[in-house]
């Protein structure tokens, strides 16, 4: 059996798909296929598209329920009322606030559409006693001659409207019932197929159609129509109590007129701002009116005095030379503004237009929305604070340094946060479930941000309270116990933190008492010589402060990812750095100064900090001299 297996499958099949597989010559086994490169790409292509499908049924998922819940809501208010005979077999037995309103005003009104017969009947007896021989004195009136008399145009235009709004509300209905199947049909027919590859295919080619037959617009129509049926049912109402009562149609009227200025303003108002949460399905059909009307004035106009400027103006090589032609030229850019404004409008509609606005809006909306953020109870766990800070951009870290509504927050969120987290790890804290590790880290993570605010304290237009970090976040007392920390990169930082802040106070001019204590304990300098020294000089004694004080404790290299730390650092303390430019060339001179300045001290520690300059710098400095030559 085995062999004629064998021989059947050597028949058939090409000699190199043998190549690829195993035929066992024992009844027990069975034909197993070794996997190659081309099976091993399909089951990559398989992974990639169950990978795409769980994202897209994510999404397809969201958008299904939001369809469905915009469909909910109409069945509710809109499912016609037992009371209207003419829909019971039809629809379900719910009843629903608006159609038994409706249902129950058409009931009671479209009677008068047609002659009573209580009046038929009158006429017919007072024609009978009017043909009784005596019969003289009766009271009865004769029928006209024109027989019963037709119903008002008042009555007519009531149930008219009526009618129109109960059939648009039981339309928005019937939309709504088929949107929630469309719903569920987009759900569910990608899940067929079995396999990832078709069903990501049956997914993206129904997703497709939904973006080509708009079925976004399709989700706001059943709405549409319910406010449109809603209206014409005022508009009844009003139209009726004018015939019935004058005072109570005035009151309607006013209620009525109310009720529209405020639905008025609701669809408006989101046109204007873009920011305003309030809208009605109307305010996209307002949004393409209003625009394209706009948009129709502005090409009439920009055409007109385009027209009226070849006409006045005499031919010129476009320079503006009376003030009639200014005139003109600045309607016509105003004009052709507008075009371009409104044609974009048109272009883009209403959703995708608040998003290009909230993505132009000011920085200050990202700031308030972090600051709504932090103050929320649960980020006042230390280990978000944390995660929060271990990913938060420099210009972030400025920004929120400062107060973005001193009016309605009175106080800086984030201050408070960056100080309590720096507290629970700082030298002499008592970390409460946190090990040594975990502290040093979370440390690191306070160090990096406060030196991200210390930098940008540098540049000249900064508005960093750099009195204010320098008391609370470069307090000497915590900053001398990570000095002399055994963690090279808690040395780093802090070190950098205290010579950039430095910087800026020793650039600042008239340095008060506190100031000065702080700068004496930093630079190891009196107070008096810094004082009484210019600027060069107290520059060059905070950057000898802050290398000597680094590269002392050091032992060996830097490691990479602090020394680039601390080359930043070096490059901003000679002025070799502004902003974020690195001049590669006023670095090298101002780091061969300074290496010539060390030496000159021909002390202990001058040569080790020398030499370790020159291995963290060798490409930048000059070799050095030989030893006989120094000599001599």
């Amino acid at each position: 059996m085995c062999r004629l297996l064998t021989s059947t499958i050597y028949f058939y099949l090409p000699r190199v798909a043998l190549h690829n597989m195993t035929v066992c010559r024992n009844s027990n086994h069975s034909i197993a296929p070794q996997i190659t490169p081309a099976t091993a790409q399909n089951e990559s292509g398989k992974k990639m598209w169950t990978e795409y499908m769980n994202e897209a049924e994510k999404y397809d998922n969201r958008a299904a329920e939001a369809w469905k819940d915009d469909s909910t809501g109409i069945l509710v208010f809109v499912r016609p009322n037992l009371l209207f005979p003419l829909f019971i077999a039809i629809t379900s037995w719910k009843t629903g606030l608006f159609s038994a309103t409706v249902g129950a005003f058409i009931i009671e009104f479209y009677k008068k559409l047609s002659p009573d017969s209580g009046d038929q009947t009158v006429a017919l007896l007072c024609q009978m006693s009017a043909q009784l021989p005596n019969f003289t004195t009766g009271t009865c009136t004769p029928p006209t001659a024109n027989g019963p008399s037709s119903p008002s145009a008042s009555i007519i235009w009531v149930n008219a409207m009526w009618l129109m709004s109960l059939i648009l509300s039981l339309t928005s209905a019937l939309f709504a019932t088929l949107l929630q199947q469309w719903a569920r049909r987009y759900v569910q027919m990608p899940q067929i197929p079995s396999e990832p590859d078709k069903r990501a295919r049956v997914r993206s080619f129904l997703f497709f159609g939904t973006q080509k037959f708009k079925m976004r617009v399709a989700v706001e129509t059943g709405p549409t129509l319910l406010h449109v049926s809603v209206f014409l049912f005022f508009v009844g109402l009003v139209i009726l109590f004018y015939d019935i009562h004058k005072t109570v149609a005035i009151i309607v009227s006013i209620s009525v007129g109310i009720f529209v200025v405020a639905y008025f303003a609701l669809t408006v108002l989101p046109c204007i701002k873009h920011n305003c949460p309030y809208r009605t399905p109307m305010s996209n059909i307002w949004w393409y009116i209003s625009h394209s009307s706009l948009f129709s004035v502005s090409v009439c106009f920009h055409w007109l005095f385009r027209q009226l400027h070849d006409w006045i103006v005499p031919l010129n090589l476009g320079d503006v030379t009376s003030g009639r032609q200014h005139i003109l030229v600045s309607l016509l850019d105003t004009f052709e503004r507008g075009v371009d404004k409104h044609g974009k409008r048109l272009k883009d509609g209403l959703r995708q237009t608040i998003v290009q606005g909230a993505l132009q809006a000011s920085d200050i909306v990202d700031v308030r929305a972090l600051t709504w953020w932090l103050q929320l109870p649960a980020q006042a766990e230390e280990s978000k604070a944390q995660d929060f800070l271990a990913c938060i951009p420099e210009k972030t870290v400025i920004q929120l340094m400062r107060d973005p509504d001193p009016i309605e927050s009175r106080k800086q969120i984030f201050r408070e946060h960056l100080l309590t987290l720096l507290r629970s790890c700082g030298p002499g804290s008592l970390s409460v479930g946190l090990n040594e590790n975990e502290r040093k880290t979370r440390l690191l993570v306070c160090l990096h941000a406060i030196h991200r605010i210390a930098h940008a304290s540098i540049n000249d237009d900064s508005d960093v309270d750099v009195d204010f970090v320098r008391s609370n976040f470069a307090n000497i007392s915590f900053m001398r116990a990570m000095w002399a920390d055994n963690d090279t990169g808690i040395r780093v930082i802090s070190r950098s933190i205290c010579a950039l802040l430095a910087r800026c106070l020793l650039r600042k001019g008239q340095l008060e008492g506190p100031e000065l204590g702080w700068l004496q304990d930093v630079t190891g300098e009196s107070s008096y010589t810094i004082f009484n020294s210019n600027t060069a000089t107290l520059g060059r004694m905070n950057l000898k402060a802050f290398v000597y004080g680094l590269l002392l404790r050091l032992k060996g290299d830097l490691p990479a990812e602090h020394a680039t730390s601390f080359t930043e650092t070096l490059a901003i303390l000679m002025d070799a750095r502004i902003q974020r430019s690195f001049d590669r060339t006023i670095f090298k001179e101002q780091l061969s100064s300074l290496v010539e300045r060390t030496e000159q001290d021909a002390t202990e520690d001058s040569r080790e900090v020398v030499e370790k300059l020159r291995r963290m710098f060798g490409d930048f400095l000059p070799a050095p001299a030989p030893a006989s030559t120094a000599a001599e």
